[in-house]
């Protein structure tokens, strides 16, 4: 009798292929090209100096009207307003991570990277130029011209993020394309996608979801504040801070959700609950510019709605997290390719 207990093996009589070196197109050749920096290179790192000492000067030192950042914020205090202490953090934590950026994007092995030149490419020194504008306008207490401002910043960076989710979505398919075509191994394959935790990642895409997040969470805020110096009703201020944060904690579900390449976006995500939290926190002890144009039913709301929208985020990415965990597990488990020597050769082959 035969042993049904033995797995049957099919055998495939194919050898190993090896791969042949990497061709000129290759991700590999153009993640070494050691090329000179051209002009984006150049602008990145000025706009970088340009809107770091805008922001010193006007922001701390208060060249510009006399006011720092911090001043302006308590006299034009709104509903969706952080604590002082949260965006403190935040912003060093930005002009720490884009200086960063703005000097390995000056080195031969980031200095052509796709990232940089078709990723960022003149969307940063614009977004350094807006947020100088801001800064002034902000400092003279010209808010309405701040809040514009504020809005094509917003619109800089996600120009940005929304760039460098295409380049990485085309240099994947590229590097599928070069394998599958045998051009080059996966080993030889360089991954221009800068995933996390890479350093690539921390270089040259993680400044951007943090300014991003920031600044679309500021963006309402400095509307808000304008609407505020115009001397319209507080109930229109109201409605911008209850339309704008459940809006932008259904973008920061769909960059968890969806499933494209560069995606999900946990720091985008995570800067916008961290900034919901200190809407949240600031309204637990309102100050007297709340107080005197709110009623306690308002801020109440503002407050749950805040901090229900910032847990909420921070609950989805830990999911998010944990399910694609363990996705990528199964799949390695599934891909799993054995190999069996016959006479010296190795030859591929699945288990029935």
């Amino acid at each position: 009798m035969k042993d049904d207990s033995s797995a049957e093996v099919k055998i495939s009589l194919e050898p190993v292929v090896k791969t042949t070196s990497p061709t000129k197109d290759s991700p590999s050749h153009r993640a070494n090209d050691g090329t000179k920096a051209n002009l984006i290179n150049g602008l990145n790192l000025l706009g970088f100096f340009l809107s770091l000492s805008a922001s010193y000067l006007g922001g701390i030192a208060g060249w510009f009207g006399g006011s720092t950042n911090d001043e302006l914020n308590s006299k034009y205090k709104t509903l969706i307003t952080p604590s002082a202490a949260y965006y403190g953090y935040i912003w060093a934590l930005i002009f720490l991570f884009e200086g960063f950026f703005a000097v390995a994007q000056l080195l031969p092995v980031y200095r052509r990277h796709p990232l940089v030149q078709r990723g960022v490419g003149p969307f940063f020194i614009v977004a350094c130029v807006t947020q100088t504008i801001w800064q002034i306008f902000f400092g003279y207490e010209l808010l309405l011209a701040a809040a514009i401002s504020m809005f094509a910043l917003m619109i800089s960076l996600l120009a940005i993020l929304m760039r460098q989710y295409s380049v990485i979505h085309d240099e994947e398919q590229k590097r599928i394309a070069l394998i599958d075509a045998g051009e080059i191994s996966e080993e030889e394959a360089v991954d221009l996608t800068a995933r996390p935790p890479t350093l690539s990642y921390w270089l040259l895409r993680f400044s951007f979801a943090l300014h991003a997040g920031w600044v679309t969470t500021s963006t309402p805020c400095v509307v808000a504040m304008a609407m505020m110096q115009l001397g319209m009703d507080v109930e229109y201020e109201l409605w911008v801070s209850c339309i704008s944060v459940p809006l932008i904690f259904g973008c920061c579900l769909g960059l968890l959700l969806r499933e494209e390449m560069g995606i999900p976006s946990y720091v985008f995500s995570g800067t916008c609950s961290y900034a919901f939290a200190g809407i949240a926190w600031e309204l637990y002890a309102p100050s007297t510019v709340i107080l005197g144009k709110h009623d306690e039913a308002s801020i109440t709301l503002m407050k749950n709605l805040s901090g229900f929208c910032g847990a909420c985020i921070l609950v989805v990415t830990f999911s998010r997290i944990v399910a694609l965990f363990l996705r990528d597990q199964c799949k390695k488990l599934l891909k799993k390719e054995e190999v069996e020597e016959i006479d010296g050769a190795e030859y591929p082959y699945v288990k029935a």
